[in-house]
């Protein structure tokens, strides 16, 4: 940080004089000393106060902007944003076009100069640091930006809004059930689903994708035509193996132990550590989502994914829960209030269409609305809003922004990402949960429509309603499908769910809920069979054999009292040892001059 007697030395004469002409002083010598020491003068006592009071509203508020920055440096970015203008250094002459660049010129210089110094070291303007301290003293701190929030999302022709939480409350157990089933197929390189892999997670979802097939996908797709694919299937998908739940087996997909237990928990919890293991997530990155934006696999230059994520959390902790808030105006106050990030350390790298004239370092083509905003867009449309943290409203991407038509190889795109249409979100209770903004969550589960009758030959059927995606993996976790909408209990499904570590208190709260009329004996005793004979063994670990000389030998090793409940005896003359217990066995049978080979 600069001292405002080292700043004015770096000056020259000129920057020097200029300045004394708007401080209205004449100076007694041209020697650069003495010139220094005049415009120190009008800083001295109350005329630091004085020269602050002569600065316009817009130029004080840079000022105290820079005063309580970092550095106590002046960041054109953030204020832009903030305060939708920038203060100039420099007038304009009076009869030159507003389109038309004018060249620095001393003699139009505002008198914001006489506050904030360029400062070659950063390129970039500051406050000197001890007239900081001092301007600190009288100038108030300036308020932080709030998240603008809506009534409602603005009216829009086309504008969908959708309500994610209970959606998301349902789905995660129907697809934790379906991947175990095998059905979930994915690719373990890029975690995308495969067309039949996308078919069976829609089959899953209570509101089907975002967009219905008919828009969502054309039948007979040019190369050069857009389509917008599927973007909830991709994102249960991804977010499924991030969380460890789900990994590929083959062309097929299978629940590792972790998923496995998540079948007993609750599916908010659930939710939680499938969001905060995607934002740890490395193998994974949104922005490749985005595909008209080339050169992404270039080596050395797309910036990690978890701090992107850790940066747009923390901005949307500081949202409202349950409350509207437009994404324009999100990027906004993100960049107001610091929250920013980087996509890619060499924007020349990606490109539209053509590296040399499409790369992003061009001027105005890699600016955060076109890489950084349709960053965040991704994020929310297929993450957050997929598992249920957020309720969105948005529109067809197709001319929902133009921000990008400028850029070369733009002319023939409708649409620069499939997420452009999100027009707003609002956080969830289940959100508010997930993003550590409050400590418990107490879902609000919607009452199943299913009117069941189940008779006591195990059969259940469906008397009035619709059965959910969840509902029936739930059925078909248990019983046998019979015919449409009768199901058979059988104890053979009964006991390989125990064994995967399913609990069959799950089903018999569901079939309780279902049915006006108490349970049969007959499927009581089902499910206390299946309790019990899915637990008749036990899978203690791995352990190791050995085979003794005779059986004076293995009397001799077994009755050492260090190795009481670590080593069982096996018929006359073997042991077996638990392979956590091994160290000791050695060490107990080598201490009696015995060896093992």
């Amino acid at each position: 940080m600069l001292a405002f007697h080292d700043i004015l030395w770096s000056l020259t004469n000129d920057e020097l004089g200029f300045r004394l002409r708007l401080l209205e002083r004449k100076p007694h010598s041209p020697k650069k000393a003495d010139l220094i020491d005049a415009i120190k003068t009008c800083y001295s006592g109350s005329g630091l106060n004085a020269v602050w009071s002569s600065l316009n509203d817009l130029e004080q508020k840079a000022v105290a902007e820079a005063c309580y920055a970092p550095d106590f440096t002046h960041l054109e970015t953030r204020f832009d944003a903030k305060y939708d203008s920038l203060p100039p250094f420099c007038t304009r002459p009076k009869d030159a076009p507003e389109y038309q660049h004018t060249s620095w010129d001393s003699k139009r210089a505002t008198r914001l100069n006489l506050l904030l110094f360029f400062s070659p070291a950063t390129r970039s303007r500051v406050v000197p640091a001890d007239l900081a301290e001092r301007l600190r003293q009288f100038v108030p701190k300036p308020p932080a930006t709030a998240v603008p929030t809506l009534a409602e999302p603005k009216p829009e022709e086309g504008l969908c809004v959708r309500l994610t939480e209970h959606e998301a409350l349902s789905e995660v157990l129907a697809l934790l059930r379906l991947a175990e089933q095998g059905n979930l197929k994915v690719s373990a390189a890029t975690g995308m689903p495969s067309a039949a892999g996308c078919a069976k997670i829609l089959e899953c979802l209570t509101g089907g994708d975002f967009f219905p097939p008919e828009v969502a996908y054309l039948p007979h797709k040019k190369s050069y035509e857009q389509e917008i694919g599927p973007i909830k299937p991709v994102g249960w998908a991804r977010l499924l193996q991030a969380g460890k739940y789900v990994a590929a087996d083959g062309a097929k997909s299978k629940l590792t132990p972790a998923g496995i237990k998540a079948l007993s928990q609750a599916p908010h919890e659930i939710i939680r550590h499938l969001w905060t293991k995607w934002l740890d997530n490395s193998a994974f990155d949104e922005f490749n989502r985005i595909d008209v934006i080339k050169g992404q696999s270039s080596k050395g230059h797309m910036t990690a994914k978890p701090p992107r994520r850790s940066v747009i959390c923390s901005a949307l902790s500081d949202c409202p829960v349950n409350q509207w808030v437009d994404l324009a105006k999100f990027s906004t106050f993100m960049l107001a209030e610091g929250f920013e990030f980087e996509v890619s350390n060499d924007l020349g790298k990606l490109y539209l269409c053509e590296l040399r004239y499409g790369n992003f370092d061009y001027s105005g083509y890699g600016d955060w609305h076109i890489v950084q905003f349709r960053y965040l867009l991704c994020l929310l449309f297929e993450y957050a809003a997929s598992l249920g943290l957020i309720d969105i409203a948005y529109v067809h991407p197709r001319c929902a922004l133009d921000d990008f038509r400028d850029q070369w190889g733009a002319d023939d795109l409708e649409w620069l990402s499939r997420y452009d249409g999100l027009r707003a979100f609002r956080i969830t209770h289940l959100g508010a949960y997930c993003l550590g903004m409050t400590e418990d969550f107490k879902p609000t589960q919607p009452i199943s429509s299913l009117k069941l009758s189940v008779l006591p030959n195990l059969s259940i059927r469906i008397l009035a309603g619709s059965s959910q995606a969840a509902e029936r993996f739930l059925l078909e976790t248990w019983a046998e499908p019979v015919a449409a909408g009768i199901w058979r209990l059988e104890p053979v499904r009964g006991r390989e769910a125990i064994e995967r570590g399913q609990s069959v208190a799950d089903l018999a709260a569901f079939l309780r809920q279902c049915d006006d009329q108490p349970l049969p004996e007959t499927v009581e005793g089902f499910f206390k069979t299946c309790e019990s004979d899915g637990r008749a063994l036990q899978n203690r670990g791995e352990a190791q054999l050995f085979e003794c000389r005779d059986a004076k030998t293995a009397t001799a090793v077994y009755a050492q009292k260090e190795l009481l409940n670590q080593c069982f005896r096996i018929g006359e003359t073997h042991l077996a040892v638990p392979t956590a217990h091994l160290a000791k066995f050695r060490k107990v049978v080598r201490s009696l001059g015995l060896g093992i080979v």
